[in-house]
């Protein structure tokens, strides 16, 4: 896009054009007009006393008349002058004005400034395309948690609501198609400070594009996009997506997991939500007879979930679906009494209600529940804006779409690690999740943990002089679980996982004695998160963690102390 000052010039060509043709016109008229000086000589005016004069006449300022007073000739001209300004500047202005309110010109604008702000990012961010109600969950918890990001949408009223967004940071925004490989770049996809792109616009091929544009431009780059279908899945995968979020996949591998085993899933649900959050309520949908309202993407989901265990369904949808048993099938919108009934809602001990529109779940929600009281309801919302309405009725699990895909992409961009953790949870036993349930709510007080990672590579302070400098004694895993502020208080968190040259385990043994290069998760609250963060920048609290001995700080003292330990 050519630059803004050489665009704007060339839109006011004319009034531009127009306005040097009146002043040269007035200065050459001065020069050519004679005049008296204070001794009743003619002079006639110089070309830089007639254009230091026409200046300023005619910008209606007025000085006076110089260097001589004028003749009644000098003063006609003059007059006639001042009416071509004004003319000039009015038709100049009204211009400039109409220039202002174009579309084009400030779109010009606005992405200039997009551009030059993507350039001076001095942070890393994370690049989000599409900012819809997963964009904004996203965009606010990246924004708690201090993390820079850039935000592209192709509706512009959309976009309007990042600059009325209350963010820490002026975030950059742009109204703009992110298929397109060239405005992905502008957008900072090849930024040295990029960490990674989101793709969860509302179309999958645009997704898909975003994919494309990140494996080939940025092939190592953290890409996380969202799909509906199986087939664009797989595509997204073929060029190296990271992260590939199949909403309605997801959402039946997590109710069969809640079918299957209720505490495990519970501790998944923990470790997958937003930091700081309480923790989530316990799920164990009952088994027995299960009413679907909806078969679509969602309600199939859930569907072969339930069937997989063996449970029975009925389903109601107000389109024929041919691949269902008509025995189990009726075709109504299931918004009223006959058709629940017919679908056996009275002795059913769950509701799933999955249409695409919130006012036909709640209608289905209200009719099921007069009927019998004592179902277990799983409701899905569709507008995050409907929240009042579902909180009334209180079902036993509302599924929101944008905080499903928020928290798969939240969980991929925090860690690796984490993803691996909770698919090693995933193949644990009820009994198991649930005395770690237990110890998180104890440690976090109720609310989800943060969580972390700790890697003792070279590029880790504290690493090189606990595994190279000074290796005795040893350093263990306890010695992170000791505050840098007092060395007989323990902090409040837990280490998840221990990835030891490419194995990995879950819960590690406090004794267990690290290794140069092996990579930690934690989890835990913020006080124990920043005292990891000082032992991994500063020797000192790690030598007082691992030793529970001050370490001097000066030069000399270091000296003093490593001849006496000599000695």
């Amino acid at each position: 896009m050519p630059n803004i000052f050489f665009l704007m010039l060339r839109r006011l060509r004319t009034p531009i054009i127009t306005l040097i043709c009146i002043y040269a016109i007035s200065v050459f008229g001065l020069v050519l007009i004679p005049g008296v000086d204070n001794d009743g000589n003619v002079y006639r005016m110089d070309f830089f006393h007639a254009f230091y004069f026409i200046s300023y006449t005619a910008t209606t300022i007025g000085f006076g008349e110089v260097p001589y007073a004028f003749t009644n000739a000098q003063r006609m001209w003059v007059l006639a002058c001042i009416y071509l300004a004004v003319i000039g500047w009015t038709y100049t202005l009204g211009s400039v004005f109409s220039l202002s309110r174009d579309q084009a010109f400030a779109k010009a604008i606005l992405y200039t400034r997009f551009k030059s702000k993507v350039r001076k990012m001095s942070e890393p961010f994370y690049l989000i395309c599409g900012y819809g109600q997963t964009g904004r969950l996203l965009c606010k918890v990246l924004d708690e948690q201090n993390i820079r990001f850039v935000v592209m949408d192709l509706r512009e009223e959309r976009i309007n609501e990042v600059a009325l967004a209350d963010y820490h940071f002026d975030a950059p925004y742009y109204s703009g198609d992110a298929a397109n490989p060239e405005l992905l770049k502008i957008a900072g996809l090849d930024h040295r400070l990029c960490i990674g792109v989101l793709g969860i616009t509302g179309d999958e091929n645009t997704n898909l594009s975003i994919a494309i544009s990140a494996f080939v431009l940025r092939p190592k780059l953290l890409s996380i996009c969202r799909s509906k279908n199986q087939a664009v899945s797989d595509n997204m995968a073929s060029f190296g997506t990271n992260k590939v979020i199949n909403l309605f996949e997801s959402v039946g591998q997590q109710f069969q997991l809640a079918l299957h085993s209720p505490a495990v899933s519970h501790l998944r649900n923990i470790l997958s939500d937003f930091p700081e959050n309480p923790i989530p309520d316990w799920v164990a949908p009952p088994h027995g007879h299960w009413v679907i309202v909806g078969y679509g993407r969602f309600g199939k989901s859930v569907h072969a979930a339930l069937t997989l265990k063996g449970l029975s369904v009925c389903i109601i949808d107000p389109e024929p679906q041919p691949d269902v048993d008509p025995a189990c099938f009726h075709l109504a919108l299931g918004v009223d009494a006959a058709s629940l009934n017919a679908a056996g809602i009275e002795h059913a001990v769950g509701l799933l209600v999955s249409h695409d529109h919130d006012a036909n779940n709640l209608s289905a929600l209200a009719t099921a529940r007069a009927i019998n009281p004592k179902l277990f309801i799983i409701a899905r919302q569709n507008l995050a804006t409907n929240h009042l309405l579902f909180e009334a009725f209180k079902p036993d699990v509302t599924s929101i779409r944008s905080e499903t895909i928020a928290h798969e992409a939240l969980r991929a961009m925090s860690s690796p690690l984490l993803s691996s953790a909770i698919s090693a949870v995933e193949l644990q036993t009820d009994e198991w999740a649930q005395q770690l349930t237990e110890q998180i709510i104890a440690v976090c007080q109720g609310q989800v943990p943060e969580n972390w990672t700790i890697k003792l590579n070279a590029k880790n302070i504290a690493a090189v002089q606990a595994f190279l400098a000074r290796p005795n004694p040893p350093l263990q895993l306890t010695h992170f679980h000791s505050s840098v502020l007092d060395h007989g208080t323990t902090l409040n968190c837990i280490a998840l996982l221990r990835r030891h040259a490419g194995v990995e385990t879950l819960l590690p043994a406090a004794d267990t004695i690290l290794s140069f290069g092996d990579e930690l998760l934690f989890i835990g609250d913020d006080d124990a998160r920043d005292s990891h963060q000082a032992m991994c920048s500063d020797i000192s609290h790690l030598e007082y963690a691992r030793t529970g001995q001050e370490q001097p700080q000066s030069w000399l003292f270091r000296k003093i102390a490593a001849w006496r330990e000599k000695d």
